[in-house]
């Protein structure tokens, strides 16, 4: 991130902030769902977690990383995700770009990167590049200097969104977890949840942002959420094996 900031600034002054969740000193999440349910400043951590989503929602970007203990996300990072559950139910960020990182002496790239990218989409987020370094290696200078090419690469695509400001559009797993949460939505009348939801008039939308979608996805997360509301009027549902 670091590497990345440095050459941002080499395209386009930046200001970076960074929070490190250690020094939050969070307890636990218990999933209490407070902020869910009744609101995020009734979060029991809110006065450490709101001025942190402040920074956030004042933010042209986010950078979120994580390096990768036991081939995941570590236990800090995912603590302080679940934090922001209410930003799944209720995304605010659009508009928003953001990059994600993640470093490991071995593997797990893949699931860690997945991960915040899964979550930052969630949030509201464009996700416009992604990286993940090995750190055994960053004694090779041929890897370094290809580390420093992804980070060239990965600086100059976020400045180059960030000034843009587009809405990006919709992939089809985008639109499966709009769809979802959307099914959810229309069951939880009265909440803070659904009153969110009818004032910006998502319960009958496509998605969130009036973007260009492909027609192909757009008919096929149609028919899987009239599947999915059928099953659950019915009760049909199956346990996960």
């Amino acid at each position: 991130m670091r590497i990345i900031e440095a050459k941002m600034q080499a395209i386009h002054p930046v200001d970076v902030e960074y929070i490190f969740v250690q020094r939050l000193n969070i307890p636990f999440c218990d999933g209490c769902l407070e902020c869910i349910n009744i609101g995020e400043s009734s979060c029991p951590e809110y006065a450490t977690i709101g001025p942190v989503a402040q920074k956030m929602d004042e933010a042209d970007g986010l950078m979120l990383g994580s390096p990768i203990h036991t081939f995941n996300i570590t236990g800090l990072m995912k603590n302080f995700v679940e934090y922001f559950m209410y930003k799944r139910n209720r995304p605010s960020f659009f508009g928003k770009k953001a990059v994600v990182t993640a470093t490991a002496s071995g593997g797990g790239h893949t699931v860690v990167l997945d991960f915040l990218e899964q979550t930052a989409n969630a949030w509201g987020c464009d996700v416009v590049a992604r990286a993940g370094i090995s750190s055994t290696q960053t004694k090779k200078p041929k890897y370094i200097e290809r580390m420093h090419e992804v980070a060239e690469d990965v600086a100059q695509t976020f400045v180059t969104e960030i000034r843009k400001g587009e809405l990006g559009s919709p992939k089809f797993r985008h639109l499966m977890n709009f769809r979802a949460m959307q099914n959810m939505t229309r069951n939880q009348q009265g909440s803070p949840n659904h009153r969110y939801w009818v004032e910006r008039d998502w319960l009958d939308a496509e998605y969130y942002t009036k973007v260009p979608i492909n027609p192909l996805a757009r008919l096929m997360a149609g028919y899987i959420a009239r599947k999915m509301r059928k099953g659950i009027r019915k009760g049909n549902q199956k346990p996960y094996r």
